[in-house]
């Protein structure tokens, strides 16, 4: 199951990273079961996260990927526009 909201349309760049755990908070159905490793990809050099992945005893539990307004990024603090949670 996967569900795709909308954020941060109205941040600026410069908030958009700090702000990430409170939009994913406010999007429906928002839920990540219990996990023991998180592991975080990011685009390039950027400071632009690709992924964010829970695992739980080596399996994966949910995955978050971010969308951002030019697709992939190449840039620093490029505007994140959307997140889709995936549990497997």
């Amino acid at each position: 199951m996967a569900l795709t909201q909308p954020c941060f349309t109205d941040l600026t760049s410069d908030f958009q990273n700090y702000n990430i755990y409170k939009a994913t908070n406010q999007i429906a159905g928002f839920d990540i079961p219990q996990y023991d490793k998180i592991d975080i990809t990011y685009y390039g050099s950027t400071n632009n996260i690709a992924t964010v992945q829970y695992s739980n005893g080596g399996s994966v539990v949910a995955t978050l990927t971010l969308v951002y307004s030019t697709q992939p990024p190449t840039v620093n603090d490029t505007n994140l526009v959307n997140i889709t949670i995936a549990y497997p």
